[in-house]
């Protein structure tokens, strides 16, 4: 500890005063010794003094043992002299000095020595200061002492030790003793601890007594004025026609527990909460959540209405089809599920989910079902939904409290057998709050949801009546126990010939309703929905094209109202003047037949299309060159049509040593488009026979399938749509795996007029077709294309 001496120096002492180091305190000053002291220090001390305080304020004229010896150094500034010689005196604190020497003459004197401050850990006064911020507003709240001055000083970055000395100074709390502990004390550290301790249990104290008081406050305030209240909530019921006490809405919702066929634990509830409610004060928190659950659970419904769906099957399939085109599966599937229960009469509720791409008409097929079955709609959007509470609701003691959004759905409904779409149910979250998809677990199981419980109505609720309907673009998405509980209907994309129908029998006519058009004014050839649709979209669905389609109307009513046409008759020619340079393009077929070029069929989620691939070899080591952004699947094809090939080489006429001394290169076009998939295993293949033997392969024949080790064809998927490219493209055969005979039902008829359609079992029968019934054999300096 480094001291410094003063010598002989005035010293005041107080009656419990303090003025701690870097405060500025005003102070009135009386007594004769205080006042000759003050004189001296202006006269002889440079303003300067130390101010002690007695250890009893009463005691009149203290000793030395009656004087603590710790105090501060202040600079002296008289404000005021009064009459009686009395002095306001501003003392403005520098340093803590501890006294020797105490001297008592006509004032008291003494030498004395100044406490240096000792230096503090920077993470400790962090941590201390961070403790104090944190208790000066209630400091401030309960007491009101501390001047705000004072507050917005300590938020300014001050050091520790003026923290505490100008806490020190101002809280109202503190007794002499703890004021003088804090002064006394030369580690900062040890005196934040004081004042922290002490805050903290100043702020318990007060929150106790702050309590009580409160309480207290309350009880008396409610007896002096429940009196008075009663009565005057008496008159006004009388005002407003209550019967009873009981308002005239809570008297309805009586009346109709007698007359409507509530089950019987409902009405029960319902019959409880109205008696709670009506003893409580109307304008009471609790009486307003009271109401609110009252009229929630009147108005769910409980029971069957005298409205009941349909059951001619006709009408309903007449409906379906009216407002979408194809779809057999989907409205079979609901056909079925009519039939059913119109001959049991007690089928629980089915959960449906369809699953497609965007646009494809998932919900707009939902609704169609509702009007077919003469049945409410409702729809619930699942989409970014991650608290459980969404779908279970909060209790009801939680502000702002409702039910989760299926008992919301069923108010809605007004029935309790509505078509009840959840959509988007692939895009439901979790995170802290909850999983929602486990909340949807008791929702659509058959065999739960008899018993569904809301948190919100804190009674089961049967919805095994309802026929839910779920959406979803992809089934991956979906947990795997809600797929469980659900029966799968997948809906594919369009294809280019649907879409044609569709915007024929449904777009157009949409379109024109809403343009105020009609056919007279503006007719769309077949070969102008084709363009548009080829060039202009690609997509699942179809709300690119009815885009489009308005687009055009638009534009024409323009030229029409501006006089510039009269009538318009869109063709494949002049669809660019209303719509611009084509944006998108299909792959066409070959243009004649090539050594080492076959096409492949591909399926992408916009449809199909072909896909040709080409095969090079050269001299080089045996190496194996894939190009075309190919993924894993398509690699490994590769790779065992190669290793096929080199085993059966005798069978294909093919050199063996041709393997060795040369490098193949196998190259799939549009190298920034992935490709991926276990289709095209024969496709290959073909193209690596027809590069090694300089076998050309037909610009006419596609093909699809994956091919095995020992040859065998394996099945594939997508062939709707392959085969419905395969015939755009102006292919006129395609090799399919003969598994897949059973997926023909699925291609269109025109298709299948169009197109040849050879099924194969193993890689020999498509050698030889592709080769054995070809009879053209071209010379070796013609082998290689010149695209290579």
């Amino acid at each position: 500890m480094k001291e410094k001496k003063l010598t002989d120096i005035p010293v005041l002492v107080t009656l419990g005063n303090f003025v701690f180091p870097n405060v500025e305190v005003e102070l009135e000053v009386g007594r004769a010794k205080s006042i000759a002291a003050i004189n001296e220090a202006k006269q002889n001390g440079n303003s300067q003094m130390i101010l002690l305080s007695q250890k009893d304020p009463k005691t009149e004229n203290p000793k030395s043992s009656d004087i603590y010896h710790v105090g501060t150094l202040c600079d002296v500034t008289i404000k005021k002299v009064f009459p009686d010689d009395t002095l306001t005196v501003v003392f403005q604190g520098k340093e803590r000095v501890k006294v020797t020497n105490l001297k008592e003459k006509t004032f008291y004197s003494g030498d004395a020595e100044i406490i240096e401050k000792e230096a503090i850990n920077k993470e400790d006064e962090e941590e201390l200061i961070q403790s104090i911020v944190n208790n000066l507003q209630y400091i401030l709240d309960v007491h009101g002492s501390i001047p705000q001055g004072v507050i917005s000083q300590i938020t300014d970055g001050m050091e520790a030790t003026e923290i505490i000395d100008k806490m020190a100074q101002f809280l109202p709390y503190l007794t002499i003793e703890k004021r003088q502990a804090l002064l006394s004390e030369p580690n900062v550290k040890k005196r934040l601890d004081l004042l922290v301790k002490d805050i903290s249990g100043q702020k318990q104290a007060g929150i106790i007594e702050k309590e009580l008081t409160n309480k207290i406050k309350d009880r008396i305030d409610e007896q002096q004025k429940e009196y008075y209240l009663r009565e005057k909530l008496r008159a006004i019921k009388e005002e407003l026609g209550e019967i009873d006490g009981k308002s005239n809405e809570l008297n309805r919702y009586l009346e109709r527990l007698e007359t409507e066929p509530f089950p019987e634990n409902i009405k029960e509830r319902i019959r409880e909460e109205i008696a709670r409610c009506d003893e409580m004060p109307q304008a009471s928190s609790e009486a307003n959540i009271l109401r609110t659950y009252i009229d929630w659970m009147m108005n769910i419904p409980w029971y069957q209405k005298d409205s009941e769906e349909n059951y001619d099957l006709k009408r309903v399939q007449a409906i379906l089809d009216k407002y979408h085109y194809g779809l057999n599966k989907v409205k079979e599937r609901i056909v079925e599920y009519l039939a059913v229960q119109k001959m049991s009469k007690a089928l629980p509720g089915q959960i449906i989910c369809l699953v497609g791409p965007p646009g494809v008409g998932k919900t707009s097929l939902a609704k169609s079902i509702a009007e077919a079955m003469d049945r409410s709609f409702v729809k619930v959007s699942l989409g970014g939904v991650k608290d459980e509470s969404e779908i279970r609701g909060h209790r009801k003691t939680y502000i702002g409290a409702m039910p989760g959004r299926i008992i919301q759905g069923m108010k809605k409904a007004k029935v309790i057998n509505p078509v009840f779409l959840l959509d988007e149910i692939d895009k439901m979250a979790s995170d802290y709050r909850g999983d929602p998809s486990s909340a949807m677990l008791e929702v659509l199981d058959p065999e739960q949801n008899a018993n569904f419980s809301d948190h919100y109505i804190e009674e089961n609720y049967d919805l095994s009546k309802v026929m839910f309907i779920a959406t979803a673009n992809y089934i991956e998405g979906i947990p795997e126990p809600l797929k469980d509980r659900m029966e799968i209907i997948e809906l594919s994309s369009y294809t280019e010939l649907e879409k044609v129908e569709i915007a024929k029998q449904y777009l157009i006519p949409r379109v024109n309703e809403i343009t105020g058009l009609n056919n007279k004014l503006i007719k769309y050839k077949t070969d102008a929905i084709e363009e548009i649709i080829k060039y202009y979209t690609r997509e699942s669905g179809v709300r690119q094209v009815e885009r489009l389609l308005n687009k055009i109307s638009r534009k024409f009513i323009v030229q029409y109202l501006n006089k510039q046409i009269s009538k318009l008759e869109l063709t494949s020619e002049n669809v660019k003047d209303y719509l611009g340079k084509q944006i998108f393009d299909y792959t066409k077929k070959e243009e004649a037949s090539q050594v080492g070029v076959v096409t492949g069929l591909a399926y992408t989620q916009f449809g199909g299309d072909i896909l040709p691939i080409e095969v090079n070899f050269f001299k080089g080591k045996g190496n194996l060159v894939l190009t075309g952004k190919l993924g894993d699947v398509m690699k490994e094809s590769a790779t065992i049509a190669l290793d096929y090939i080199k085993a059966n080489s005798g069978l294909f006429e093919i050199d063996p040593s041709v393997f060795a001394t040369n490098d193949i290169h196998i190259h799939v076009p549009e190298g920034a488009v992935p490709k991926d998939g276990p289709s095209a295993g024969i496709t290959l293949t073909t193209a690596i026979i027809s590069a090694l033997s300089h076998k050309p392969v037909s610009k006419d024949i596609g093909m699809t399938g994956e091919i095995t080790l020992r040859g065998h064809v394996l099945p594939i998927g997508g062939l709707r749509e392959k085969s419905i490219s395969a015939n755009r493209s102006g292919l006129k055969t395609i090799l399919i795996p003969k598994q897949n005979l059973k997926d023909l039902d699925d291609i269109p008829e025109e298709v299948k007029k169009k197109l040849k359609i050879l099924p194969v079992e193993f890689y020999r029968e498509v050698y030889d077709i592709i080769f054995k019934q070809n009879k053209v054999r071209v010379k070796q300096d013609e082998a290689q294309p010149e695209a290579f």
